[in-house]
C-alpha cells in the first residue's frame, strides 16, 4: 500500500511562483487568484492520502486528480482536494500539458459546484454528479468559410448558436447603447437589449474595478426564465430563454457559445 507521499520524494521542474500550507491558505481562494493570471498553471497539493494536482488555462480548469491510494479524477477529485484541512500547495508552470482534460469549465462555476458535492456527501455519504454538467467536446478542426460566402461580420451571428443553445428562445444583437441590429423570436426585444446592455456595461466597469479583467458574459437564472450576454467588441448579444439547467451548465455553454460567437 502506498504511504505518505513526500514532496521531497518528487521531482521539481522549477521554484514554485507560490506555495503555502493549507491550513494558512484556502485553496479555493488560491484558484481563485490565478483565475486572473493568464497562461497555464500546475497547482500540486501533497497531503497525507497521496497527491494532488489541478490544471488551469487563465479562468479555465482543464483537469484535476489525486495520486494515492485512493485516486480521484475531475470532479471528485477537486471537491476532495478543496475540502482538505491540511497539506502544502505549490503552483508552476507545467513541464507537461495533459492532452487529455477530464474537468473543463470556468473556475469559479467548477468550485460552487465542488462546494455543493461535498454539502451533500457530508449529509449524505454519498454523492451524484449529473454527467451533462461535466461533459465536454475535444478540439475541433477549424475549416475556411466557402468562396464567396459572408464574413463573420455581416452573416447572421444566431445561426450556428442557435444549434448550440436550443434552450435560447430569444435573441437580440444589440450596439453598446442599447440599440437593436437584429433580433429573433418572442417578446419586448428593445426592453431585453436595454436591460443586458445596461448591465453588461456595468460589470465590465466593475470587472476593471476590481481587477478582474474585463467580463465578455454573464448568466442569471430564475425558477422559469435564465437571462444572459455575450460581448464581442462593442456589441453585445442578448439571450432569454427557458431555466432548465443550473448556473454551472450555463457557464460552459457560455463559453463555448463565446468561441463560436467569435471565430
Amino acid at each position: 500500500m502506498m504511504g505518505e507521499i513526500s514532496k521531497n520524494n518528487l521531482t521539481t521542474v522549477e521554484t514554485p511562483s507560490m506555495s503555502g500550507e493549507l491550513s494558512n491558505f484556502d485553496l479555493a481562494d488560491v484558484l481563485q487568484i490565478l483565475a486572473n493570471k493568464p497562461g497555464r498553471q500546475l497547482v500540486e497539493i501533497f497531503f497525507s492520502g497521496g497527491v494532488g494536482k489541478i490544471y488551469l488555462e487563465g479562468d479555465y480548469l482543464h483537469r484535476a486528480e489525486i495520486v494515492g491510494p485512493e485516486p480521484k479524477e475531475g470532479i471528485e477529485a477537486l471537491r476532495a482536494l478543496l475540502s482538505l484541512p491540511e497539506g502544502h500547495f505549490e503552483v508552476r508552470r507545467p513541464a507537461l500539458w495533459p492532452k487529455h482534460a477530464n474537468l473543463q469549465g470556468p473556475i469559479q462555476a467548477l468550485i460552487l459546484e465542488a462546494a455543493r458535492l461535498q454539502d451533500e456527501f457530508q449529509q449524505h455519504g454519498e454523492i451524484e454528479l449529473n454527467e451533462d454538467i461535466f461533459a465536454f467536446k475535444g478540439p475541433q478542426e477549424e475549416s475556411s468559410p466557402p468562396e464567396g460566402s459572408a464574413s463573420p461580420e455581416t452573416a447572421n451571428p444566431f445561426g450556428k448558436l442557435t444549434q448550440l443553445l436550443p434552450e435560447i428562445e430569444t435573441w437580440v444583437l444589440t450596439d453598446p447603447s442599447g440599440e437593436v441590429k437584429e433580433a429573433q423570436g418572442p417578446g419586448n426585444t428593445e426592453e431585453l437589449a436595454g436591460a443586458i446592455s445596461l448591465t453588461a456595461l456595468q460589470l465590465k466597469e466593475l470587472g476593471h474595478l476590481l481587477g478582474l479583467g474585463e467580463i465578455r458574459s454573464f448568466a442569471a437564472t430564475g425558477k422559469r426564465e435564465m437571462y444572459a450576454a455575450l460581448c464581442r467588441g462593442d456589441q453585445f448579444l442578448a439571450l432569454k430563454g427557458r431555466s432548465r439547467k443550473g448556473l454551472l451548465w450555463w457557464s460552459k455553454k457560455l463559453l463555448e457559445a463565446e468561441k463560436e460567437w467569435k471565430a
